[in-house]
């Protein structure tokens, strides 16, 4: 086995607080999430409903070529978001506005040297994210980059073909691609796990975001490092931006019952949310298994300020856990999707929910265009 430790993948992506901001500098919000192996980054409930760190240090961000102006100090140490004792994860998010001048084009990584125990490629890693604030030719405004809400680690089975489909968003609906994640060009995006070297041969990635591995002995871990890119169009082949999505992929054993658990999350696709305001809601799994399956957890990647409850078993084929957050004045805007995964024997169902915080003047504005249409 490669030398590894804690690191389990993560992604960094960024937008502007005001897509039609004038002038120079200009806002932008950078927002790093990780997941870490948990026994080396313990978070609990408490310390997600406070916002605290994740109680490592692992650093900052740096910028190539160089760091524009106004860019800072911006640590690398994220907030507590989620945790799954049962799968030993931690996963954490860490937010940050800086103000840099318009027309900058730069990247910034992450970088570091303990992944989680690997097969192959060695326990370095490299997470960069191309930030360009030129604007755009079509519309005139700032890019948004893609948001992808991967988890890490993803079970795939024994000796069985899977199809992994890396989930994506992009604000501005542009045309999304991917492609393996490179260390040339002068910009180190995956250190010593740059695919397809560090993956099982035969391993295939698609423009369209799709993954096809096969893994051939039980207990083999590979890091996957991979690129979102926007594109204007779908004849365009310059990328507005550039985000990372690299994450840990572990073969496990035949399970006992082919049938994915199903996830019920009663939320609308994009649900609007007040600042301030508590917003609950519950998440179901259902039991295609009977008897002998149980689901003792439901892995998930939220944003900061999330609680969850342990999983409570309803009957032998719903099992749920209660989800509370009240959003603070920094959140507003669209927050990145809602992902989680059922696991313990099963890892690959999922469902994504995107929310919407409204701050108050977004709240009077819609005041008044009700009141306009409804006089």
């Amino acid at each position: 086995m490669a030398n590894g430790s804690h690191f389990l993948g993560g992604t960094i992506t960024w937008q502007l607080q005001n897509k039609s901001a004038t002038g120079t500098p200009v806002a932008v919000l950078i927002t790093q999430t990780y997941s870490w192996t948990y026994t080396s980054a313990i978070c609990t409930s408490t310390m997600i409903a406070t916002n605290q760190l994740i109680p490592i240090s692992v650093g900052s961000l740096t910028c190539s070529p160089i760091c524009p102006v106004g860019f800072g100090t911006v640590s690398a140490t994220p907030h507590c978001t989620d945790i799954s004792v049962i799968n030993g994860i931690t996963v954490g998010q860490h937010l940050d506005t800086v103000h840099i001048p318009t027309g900058s084009n730069f990247s910034i990584a992450f970088a570091g040297g303990a992944w989680g125990s690997l097969t192959s490629g060695g326990s370095s890693w490299s997470i960069t994210s191309h930030v360009n604030l030129v604007l755009r030719t079509n519309n005139g405004k700032y890019n948004s980059a893609p948001v992808s809400t991967m988890m890490s680690p993803i079970n795939i089975i024994l000796n069985e073909s899977t199809i992994i489909t890396v989930p994506l968003s992009d604000a501005d609906g542009d045309v999304l691609r991917c492609r393996w994640a490179t260390s040339s060009n002068g910009v180190d995006e995956c250190a010593s796990v740059c695919p397809p070297s560090s993956l099982p041969s035969n391993t295939t990635i698609y423009s369209n975001c799709t993954i096809v591995i096969t893994g051939s002995t039980v207990g083999n871990k590979f890091a996957v490092g991979l690129m979102v890119e926007d594109f204007i169009n779908s004849t365009s082949s310059v990328p507005l931006s550039s985000v990372p999505v690299q994450f840990i992929v572990k073969v496990i054993a035949p399970l006992s019952c082919i049938y994915q658990p199903k996830l019920i999350l009663p939320t609308e696709s994009c649900t609007p949310i007040k600042v301030n305001e508590t917003f609950t809601s519950t998440l179901l799994a259902i039991n295609n298994c009977g008897a002998i399956v149980t689901i003792t957890d439901i892995s998930t990647l939220s944003f900061s300020g999330m609680v969850q409850t342990s999983v409570i078993k309803f009957n032998s084929s719903v099992f749920y856990k209660n989800l509370t957050w009240t959003p603070t004045i920094n959140q507003v805007g669209y927050q990145p999707k809602f992902s989680l995964h059922n696991t313990v024997l099963h890892s690959m169902s999922h469902k994504m929910v995107r929310i919407h915080v409204l701050g108050l003047h977004t709240l009077q504005k819609q005041r008044q265009q009700q009141q306009q249409q409804h006089p």
